[in-house]
């Protein structure tokens, strides 16, 4: 399991160059470019790049390699955005929450947020079925203090998410 990953302070975040950013935004789009051929994109000789990408890990700028696949081919044919809103928010039963959802593997997504829920989930399920059973399962235990599910489906994905932009955004208004 991954463990939450601290925001990066702003000086840290300032201190990304352009060339920082190129190689950021050249890895983003193709994670398996060689870093000869990355090197050349971002106009720097092989050893400087390496240099830089080893640099961008220790900081916690990039946080890891991975693949992206279709979920319909891993059988993940129903996606859902459980809006959820605690019962009891007491830390206690919040920490039990947040530990069995984020260990849980049809939980691919989990956010705090504000407003009428206190967490978004993005959950795959294979059936309706399967996806209930999860949800019943979860409001049923009283130790994880749930009042309520709102479950959103998608029925189409218009664009899926293939990372963050790394474009220099310091530069806009």
């Amino acid at each position: 399991m991954k463990l939450p990953v601290k925001p990066l302070s702003r000086e840290a975040r300032n201190r990304l160059d352009r060339i920082d950013l190129s190689i950021l935004e050249a890895l983003r789009r193709n994670g398996r470019i060689t870093y000869q051929a990355l090197s050349e994109r971002v106009g720097l000789s092989a050893r400087p790049c390496l240099e830089r990408v080893k640099r961008l890990e220790q900081n916690g700028v990039i946080r890891g390699f991975t693949v992206l696949v279709e979920p319909s081919a891993l059988g993940h044919d129903i996606i859902a955005l459980a809006s959820i809103s605690m019962r009891d928010p007491s830390g206690a039963a919040r920490q039990r929450l947040e530990r069995a959802l984020s260990a849980h593997p049809a939980v691919i997504e989990l956010q705090v947020v504000n407003g009428e829920y206190d967490y978004i989930a993005r959950i795959v399920a294979p059936t309706l079925a399967a996806y209930e059973a999860l949800t019943d399962a979860f409001l049923a235990d009283p130790a994880f203090g749930i009042g309520r599910i709102h479950t959103t489906f998608v029925l189409k994905t218009l664009k899926s998410f293939e990372g963050y932009p790394a474009s220099d955004s310091r530069d806009r208004v």
